[in-house]
């Protein structure tokens, strides 16, 4: 399992009880695949985002039906990347504490975009944590 991964795409703004689907359309590998996505590489997403060549979702079992074997270890294969994800969020919330509940109150656009970029600062300085800790 990889030990500390970068974060390299995000979609921040949207109230938490907004569908992944909805959010994901607001990240930029969402607006420009074609850009964002090196050739030869891919994203690992939940069954909520599109099936796409360069993102990748679990096989959904059929209502009354079954998986084959091979989607089967497919999806098991799938879960361990995102357990690796799971620990990466962990990672950063360790790294800045005040991630795990953000104490501000968002009574306008102003508070939003104060909460935004002290997210956003905070994916930032992770990613220099991992590159001098790798010493890339």
């Amino acid at each position: 399992m990889p030990h500390n991964l970068q974060i390299v795409d995000y979609g921040l703004g949207h109230p938490g009880s907004v569908h992944d689907a909805y959010a994901f359309q607001a990240t930029k590998v969402a607006c420009e695949s074609n850009m964002a996505i090196p050739e030869g590489h891919w994203m690992w997403a939940d069954s909520a985002y599109p099936l796409e060549p360069w993102c990748i979702s679990p096989f959904k079992r059929l209502r009354g039906g079954n998986l084959s074997r091979n989607q089967s270890i497919y999806n098991r294969y799938l879960s361990k990347v995102h357990v690796w994800i799971e620990h990466a969020f962990a990672v950063l919330k360790g790294h800045f504490q005040s991630l795990q509940e953000l104490r501000l109150k968002i009574r306008n656009k102003e508070d939003l975009y104060i909460a935004i970029y002290w997210v956003e600062c905070c994916l930032v300085l992770h990613n220099m944590i991992i590159c001098f800790e790798e010493g890339t």
